[in-house]
Protein backbone atom coordinates (compact mmCIF):
# COMPACT_ATOMS: atom_id res chain seq x y z
CA UNK A 1 0.00 0.00 0.00
CA UNK A 2 1.36 3.38 -0.96
CA UNK A 3 1.47 6.27 1.50
CA UNK A 4 1.05 8.81 -1.28
CA UNK A 5 -2.37 9.50 -2.79
CA UNK A 6 -3.17 10.86 -6.24
CA UNK A 7 -3.65 14.59 -5.61
CA UNK A 8 -6.05 14.87 -8.56
CA UNK A 9 -8.54 12.64 -6.72
CA UNK A 10 -9.17 15.50 -4.26
CA UNK A 11 -11.04 18.39 -5.92
CA UNK A 12 -9.71 20.98 -3.44
CA UNK A 13 -6.13 20.38 -4.68
CA UNK A 14 -6.89 22.26 -7.91
CA UNK A 15 -8.17 25.20 -5.86
CA UNK A 16 -4.99 25.24 -3.76
CA UNK A 17 -2.68 25.00 -6.76
CA UNK A 18 -4.53 27.80 -8.59
CA UNK A 19 -4.19 29.99 -5.50
CA UNK A 20 -0.45 29.29 -5.20
CA UNK A 21 0.78 32.76 -6.33
CA UNK A 22 -1.52 34.55 -3.87
CA UNK A 23 -0.72 32.16 -1.01
CA UNK A 24 3.01 32.56 -1.65
CA UNK A 25 2.66 36.37 -1.64
CA UNK A 26 0.83 36.22 1.72
CA UNK A 27 3.52 33.95 3.16
CA UNK A 28 6.20 36.39 2.04
CA UNK A 29 4.47 39.24 3.91
CA UNK A 30 4.68 37.34 7.21
CA UNK A 31 7.53 38.06 9.57
CA UNK A 32 9.78 35.91 11.70
CA UNK A 33 7.58 36.71 14.73
CA UNK A 34 4.62 35.02 13.01
CA UNK A 35 6.31 31.61 13.28
CA UNK A 36 6.81 29.59 16.46
CA UNK A 37 8.55 26.28 17.12
CA UNK A 38 6.29 23.41 16.12
CA UNK A 39 4.45 21.93 19.09
CA UNK A 40 5.23 18.48 17.66
CA UNK A 41 8.97 18.90 17.23
CA UNK A 42 11.70 17.70 19.52
CA UNK A 43 13.62 20.48 21.21
CA UNK A 44 16.99 18.75 21.08
CA UNK A 45 19.34 17.35 18.51
CA UNK A 46 19.81 13.58 18.89
CA UNK A 47 20.90 10.62 16.82
CA UNK A 48 21.41 12.76 13.71
CA UNK A 49 17.91 14.27 13.85
CA UNK A 50 17.49 18.01 14.31
CA UNK A 51 13.88 19.14 14.67
CA UNK A 52 14.77 22.50 16.20
CA UNK A 53 14.38 24.19 12.80
CA UNK A 54 10.72 23.24 12.35
CA UNK A 55 8.53 26.29 12.82
CA UNK A 56 4.84 26.80 12.31
CA UNK A 57 2.26 29.53 11.67
CA UNK A 58 -1.29 28.40 12.52
CA UNK A 59 -4.11 29.04 10.01
CA UNK A 60 -6.78 26.62 11.29
CA UNK A 61 -7.22 24.45 14.34
CA UNK A 62 -5.10 26.15 16.97
CA UNK A 63 -2.75 28.90 18.05
CA UNK A 64 -3.34 32.32 16.51
CA UNK A 65 -5.30 30.84 13.59
CA UNK A 66 -8.08 33.48 13.46
CA UNK A 67 -5.68 36.42 13.43
CA UNK A 68 -3.41 34.76 10.86
CA UNK A 69 -6.35 33.89 8.58
CA UNK A 70 -7.44 37.54 8.65
CA UNK A 71 -3.95 38.54 7.48
CA UNK A 72 -3.93 35.84 4.77
CA UNK A 73 -7.36 36.12 3.07
CA UNK A 74 -6.44 34.27 -0.15
CA UNK A 75 -5.03 31.41 1.90
CA UNK A 76 -8.16 31.38 4.07
CA UNK A 77 -10.39 31.22 0.97
CA UNK A 78 -8.37 28.31 -0.41
CA UNK A 79 -8.60 26.48 2.94
CA UNK A 80 -12.37 26.98 2.94
CA UNK A 81 -12.45 24.67 -0.11
CA UNK A 82 -11.02 21.75 1.92
CA UNK A 83 -13.82 19.47 3.16
CA UNK A 84 -13.11 17.83 6.49
CA UNK A 85 -10.40 20.37 7.40
CA UNK A 86 -8.88 19.53 10.80
CA UNK A 87 -5.95 21.95 10.97
CA UNK A 88 -3.53 23.84 8.79
CA UNK A 89 -0.65 26.23 8.83
CA UNK A 90 2.52 27.31 7.14
CA UNK A 91 5.14 24.70 8.06
CA UNK A 92 8.75 25.80 7.69
CA UNK A 93 11.84 23.62 7.83
CA UNK A 94 15.03 25.60 8.23
CA UNK A 95 18.09 24.31 6.40
CA UNK A 96 19.36 21.22 8.28
CA UNK A 97 16.01 20.24 9.81
CA UNK A 98 15.43 16.48 9.94
CA UNK A 99 12.30 15.05 11.58
CA UNK A 100 12.67 11.78 13.42
CA UNK A 101 10.60 8.87 11.95
CA UNK A 102 7.13 9.18 13.47
CA UNK A 103 3.42 8.51 12.96
CA UNK A 104 0.83 11.27 12.75
CA UNK A 105 -1.11 11.97 15.91
CA UNK A 106 -4.64 11.81 14.49
CA UNK A 107 -6.23 8.59 13.17
CA UNK A 108 -8.23 8.62 9.96
CA UNK A 109 -6.74 11.76 8.43
CA UNK A 110 -4.65 12.58 5.41
CA UNK A 111 -2.16 15.38 4.95
CA UNK A 112 -1.78 17.69 2.02
CA UNK A 113 1.32 19.82 1.49
CA UNK A 114 1.10 22.68 -1.00
CA UNK A 115 4.78 23.39 -1.62
CA UNK A 116 5.45 27.13 -1.43
CA UNK A 117 9.24 27.43 -1.12
CA UNK A 118 11.50 24.52 -2.07
CA UNK A 119 15.27 25.07 -1.92
CA UNK A 120 17.76 23.36 -4.17
CA UNK A 121 19.24 20.20 -2.70
CA UNK A 122 18.04 17.09 -0.92
CA UNK A 123 14.59 17.99 0.44
CA UNK A 124 12.21 15.06 0.86
CA UNK A 125 9.72 13.02 2.86
CA UNK A 126 10.11 9.24 3.19
CA UNK A 127 7.59 6.46 3.90
CA UNK A 128 9.37 3.12 3.95
CA UNK A 129 11.11 2.96 0.58
CA UNK A 130 8.81 5.61 -0.97
CA UNK A 131 10.31 9.05 -1.36
CA UNK A 132 8.32 12.21 -2.05
CA UNK A 133 9.80 15.50 -3.18
CA UNK A 134 8.09 18.87 -3.18
CA UNK A 135 7.63 21.03 -6.28
CA UNK A 136 6.66 24.66 -5.77
CA UNK A 137 2.99 25.18 -6.57
CA UNK A 138 2.11 21.48 -6.43
CA UNK A 139 0.49 19.36 -3.75
CA UNK A 140 1.59 16.11 -2.14
CA UNK A 141 -1.16 14.13 -0.40
CA UNK A 142 -0.25 11.30 1.95
CA UNK A 143 -1.34 9.11 4.85
CA UNK A 144 0.14 10.78 7.91
CA UNK A 145 -0.67 7.71 10.03
CA UNK A 146 2.11 5.69 8.41
CA UNK A 147 5.63 6.06 9.77
CA UNK A 148 7.52 8.78 7.95
CA UNK A 149 10.39 11.19 8.26
CA UNK A 150 11.21 14.40 6.45
CA UNK A 151 14.33 16.50 5.97
CA UNK A 152 15.73 19.65 4.46
CA UNK A 153 19.31 19.21 3.35
CA UNK A 154 18.81 22.00 0.83
CA UNK A 155 20.38 25.42 0.59
CA UNK A 156 17.54 27.37 2.24
CA UNK A 157 14.19 27.10 4.01
CA UNK A 158 11.43 24.76 2.84
CA UNK A 159 7.88 26.04 3.42
CA UNK A 160 4.61 24.23 2.73
CA UNK A 161 0.97 25.00 3.45
CA UNK A 162 0.30 21.93 5.61
CA UNK A 163 -3.33 20.78 5.70
CA UNK A 164 -4.74 17.93 7.79
CA UNK A 165 -8.15 16.72 6.61
CA UNK A 166 -10.60 13.85 6.99
CA UNK A 167 -11.18 12.32 3.55
CA UNK A 168 -14.79 12.01 2.45
CA UNK A 169 -14.11 8.90 0.37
Amino acid sequence: MTAFRDPSSFPFVATLERAFPEILAELQRLGEHDFAPSEDSLTTIADGYDETGWTWCWLAGGGAAAANRARCPATARALDAVPGLVNSGFSRFRKGTHLYPHHGELPGVLRCHLALVVPDGDVAIRFGDELGRWQAGRCLVFDDGLEHEAWNRGDGDRVVLLITFRPLH
